[in-house]
């Protein structure tokens, strides 16, 4: 069989070689990882040998390609290795395959190992897949870990690498917003990302920590809930003044209603006392004497208001009416609704007391008719029609608003007669 050393002019050399050059590789960086993941001493042991029979291996192939060129081998060399030389590449060839199992053998080893056991290798690969930027550097700046988030992000703030943690949280802290312990920096691609700065200690060594997290989406809802609460204050505002305006004129309206019912009935009663002074054989002087009785124990504040003790307004304006000489006569059926009677019995104390005062007349007729969905209440008086234009003012007016609150209506005609005509709606 050929000895290794003539296979130098052939092919075959470099199949030979080239695999030793390829373990000689191997061996040295399956050794590497194994002393950074602090591997056992079994282990490193037999990843020495290998390397090193994988190294031999290596040296006496390439001592034996210098011995095919010299002129004289044989003063040059030793005799044990001349005998190396004389050697079979067969044997060679199944050393080279020993050195590649074994090799493979630990290569499956360490990918186990790392599967199972935190490696060096491990945790930076892990850091580097948080979603979170990390940077851990010492008190002088040198950064001892940083994250591929944590680099673009400083490779983006200030366009260039993180190789000063001292210097990059400086910057930090001038171009971002201080916000409750905090450090909001907004990047140039549209993202928000808020920085926490704090220190560590180990082994009495004392490191600065930057964890930056992107909190994008949180601080678009965050403004976005401020400016609705924003919104919501000033619409809680205006509200409150709205409904503060609304109460006082609320309170004005009963105030005018107010101011209105009692210089009618007022009104009223001072017509009957003059009807009385006038005409004292056809008025009821009880009559007189109660309504102002009444009257004077409303305005001292004795009463809830006048006339408070009778059940049925509609005939207690009746015969208000007829105590100043008006005759009230109602034509037609009157519907038994309180409000409905309420309103009636405005409208005849007011049309009474404005045929008195205005058309010296002492007659008013009603005239009450259901037509469909709506009631209709036609009311005319005697004595002389008005001059012109009727302007409503005080009981006319707190009339048409009572009429026109039920939902209904009201018209006041002067021509050729008086006529006072209002609907609403049956219920």
């Amino acid at each position: 069989m050929n000895a290794i050393w003539i296979t130098r002019y052939s092919p075959l050399w470099y199949v030979i070689m080239l695999p030793a050059l390829i373990l000689v590789i191997g061996w040295l960086a399956i050794l590497i990882r194994c002393i950074l993941a602090r591997r056992s001493r079994r282990i490193l042991l037999c990843a020495g040998i290998h390397l090193s029979a994988a190294f031999i291996l290596f040296l006496i192939l390439m001592d034996c390609a210098r011995f095919a060129y010299l002129s004289e081998p044989d003063l040059r060399y030793q005799p044990f290795q001349l005998t190396l030389f004389g050697l079979p590449w067969i044997l060679y060839m199944g050393l080279e395959m020993i050195l590649s199992i074994a090799l493979g053998l630990l290569v499956r080893d360490d990918i186990r190992y790392r599967r199972n056991h935190l490696t060096p290798d491990t945790i930076r690969e892990t850091v580097n897949l948080l979603p979170e930027g990390i940077c851990i550097s010492a008190q002088n700046g040198t950064v001892l870990l940083s994250n591929l988030q944590m680099n673009n992000l400083c490779r983006m703030l200030t366009g260039g690498s993180l190789s000063d943690g001292v210097r990059f949280r400086k910057y930090l802290e001038e171009t971002g917003e201080e916000q409750n312990g905090e450090v909001l920096i907004h990047a140039p691609d549209g993202k928000v990302w808020r920085v926490n700065r704090n220190r560590i200690t180990e082994s009495g060594k004392v490191y600065d920590r930057l964890t930056a997290a992107d909190i994008t989406e949180q601080y678009r809802v965050t403004e976005e809930l401020r400016n609705n609460n924003e919104h919501l204050q000033d619409l809680q505002k205006r509200m409150k003044a709205v409904s503060d305006l609304s109460g006082d004129m609320f309170i004005g309206q009963e105030e005018a209603n107010a101011r209105s019912a009692l210089h009618n009935q007022l009104g009223q009663v001072l017509l009957m006392d003059r009807h009385y002074l006038e005409h004292p054989e056809s008025t009821d002087a009880d009559m007189v004497g109660m309504a102002t009785r009444e009257m004077n124990r409303f305005l001292l504040g004795d009463a809830e208001a006048p006339f408070s003790g009778r059940t049925d307004r509609l005939r207690q304006a009746v015969a208000l009416a007829q105590s100043i000489g008006v005759q009230a006569e109602i034509h037609g059926m009157v519907p038994e609704h309180p409000a409905y009677r309420a309103l009636l019995a405005q409208a005849v104390q007011e049309c009474a007391a404005n045929t008195v005062k205005h058309a010296e007349g002492d007659r008013i007729d009603l005239f009450p008719e259901e037509t469909g969905k709506e009631w209709t209440v036609r009311i005319t008086n005697s004595g002389c029609p008005p001059k012109g234009p009727i302007a409503e003012s005080g009981g006319l007016l707190s009339l048409r608003r009572n009429v026109e609150s039920a939902g209904g209506s009201m018209t006041v005609r002067s021509t050729p007669v008086f006529e006072l005509v209002f609907r609403i709606p049956t219920v």
